[in-house]
């Protein structure tokens, strides 16, 4: 995925695309096939053979590690690097320059090709470190993946956009802008701990929502899993007794000062809440683990995993970064329960108004580090009063830091419905809402 500019011109000898990710092996330059005038004898040869071709954007995939790595102060030095490169594979290889009639390839020549083409990719990565070398060394198919998983999830500038192996300028961005809603640091280079939560993303709700209905619901489906039957978008607004036919009798019953009681279920030792408000429910709590987990197709099209394999940074990034960063309590929060960290989004007309809440209480190491994290934060610029209002959940002064501090927090509680839930009305109660 590449940008209009020097980057499409022709100092390298080709531009690769690759068949659709996940796909058999078919590696093939981005150019029609065969070549109709034949100008470039290495062109048709690697319309012809895919292993010259996998060899190119093996190259590629390291050249343009090295390209974002030094900069755009870099690009002329690298061009001409690219430049020579092209001329030397030539000479060793005995390939005629593009363009030169009657050309043929030489017997050995595809083999040479392969050769050089690997040398020079060795080369170019032994100039470079941390993320950038990681990607570098990628297998290429995971490479390509991990790029359609950006452009489907609606990172890339255009959703026509197809990995091509190039991490280009476009790319680029796109990496950058997961990295800051999944509260990563923007080094545009994805690093080996990063790959399984972009490996993570489906369709973000934005994308998904304004291109295509939504998916089938489970609801009346007697053969799915009670929660996932629960945890759909046509079970918001239901009557209680329609509810409990699946759940059977509540458990425990409570109600809040705007009228919403909570009605808590035991489904197979899950913990349920339904939220009920003006005789219908509203909205549905679940304490998460590993056996009581649900996928959220219906509610942010992150399909692939369910809420139990995802962290508050996944989340966010399901979410292109719109929900805010909180806590219930950051400073002075006593022994009456444990805090909570978290992550609300607020549903717009698109997404049918359904809001959704994660969190984690503050009770096991990533937790309390991300806790610690985000007061120290903090503590740096505000006062203990200032801390102690929640006015941090508010104004959103200090939200990258919270999303930074959580990224990596497994999700333990979820809520998703209309309203809110009763950890949401305390933390919304502290801005005014």
């Amino acid at each position: 995925m590449r940008v209009v500019g020097w980057l499409s011109g022709s100092f390298l000898p080709v531009m690769l695309l690759w068949a659709p990710a996940l796909a058999a092996p078919a590696y093939h330059p981005g150019f029609a096939c065969p070549r109709p005038d034949g100008a470039d004898v290495l062109a048709t040869a690697l319309c012809a053979d895919p292993v010259m071709a996998k060899a190119e954007l093996d190259l590629e995939k390291v050249f343009y590690a090295h390209r974002a790595q030094e900069g755009a102060g870099a690009y002329p030095a690298i061009k001409a690097q690219a430049v020579a490169y092209d001329t030397a594979l030539r000479n060793t290889c005995a390939i005629p320059a593009a363009g030169t009639p009657g050309a043929v390839l030489p017997v050995g020549a595809a083999a040479c090709y392969v050769k050089v083409t690997e040398q020079q990719a060795g080369e170019w990565a032994r100039s470079l470190s941390g993320p950038y070398a990681q990607e570098a060394a990628r297998d290429i198919d995971l490479h390509i993946a991990l790029q359609q998983k950006l452009i489907n999830a609606g990172y890339s500038s255009s959703p026509m956009d197809k990995a091509d192996g190039i991490y280009g300028d476009g790319t680029r961005t796109a990496i950058k802008s997961w990295q800051a809603a999944y509260g990563d640091s923007q080094t545009g280079a994805i690093a080996d701990d990063e790959v399984p939560h972009v490996e993570k993303l489906g369709v973000s709700r934005a994308v998904r929502w304004a291109s295509q209905p939504p998916e089938p619901s489970l609801s009346s489906d007697p053969d799915a899993p009670p929660l996932q039957r629960i945890f759909q978008l046509d079970m918001l607004g239901i009557q209680r007794p329609f509810l409990e036919q699946l759940t059977g009798p509540a458990k425990y019953i409570n109600t809040y000062a705007d009228k919403t009681t909570a009605y808590t279920y035991m489904i197979k030792n899950c913990e349920l809440t339904a939220y009920e408000q003006g005789g219908q429910i509203q909205g549905y709590g679940l304490k998460v683990t590993p056996s009581c987990s649900v996928p959220l197709t219906p509610f942010i099209q992150n399909s692939t995993p369910t809420i139990a394999e995802l962290t508050m940074g996944d989340v966010s990034a399901a979410l292109d970064g719109t929900a805010r960063p909180v806590a219930d309590c950051l400073e002075s929060c006593g022994n009456a329960a444990d805090p909570n960290i978290g992550l609300m989004v607020q549903g717009s007309h698109a997404e049918d108004y359904v809001n959704i809440e994660v969190y984690a209480p503050v009770v096991d190491e990533p937790a309390l580090t991300a806790y610690s994290d985000w007061r120290d934060a903090l503590k740096k610029h505000e006062t203990d009063d200032d801390i102690l209002s929640g006015k941090f959940n508010c104004d959103g002064k200090y939200a990258a830091a919270g999303l930074h501090a959580m990224r990596d927090v497994p999700v333990k509680q979820l809520f998703v419905g209309r309203g809110m839930s009763g950890t949401g009305q305390s933390i919304n109660g502290q801005c005014g809402q």
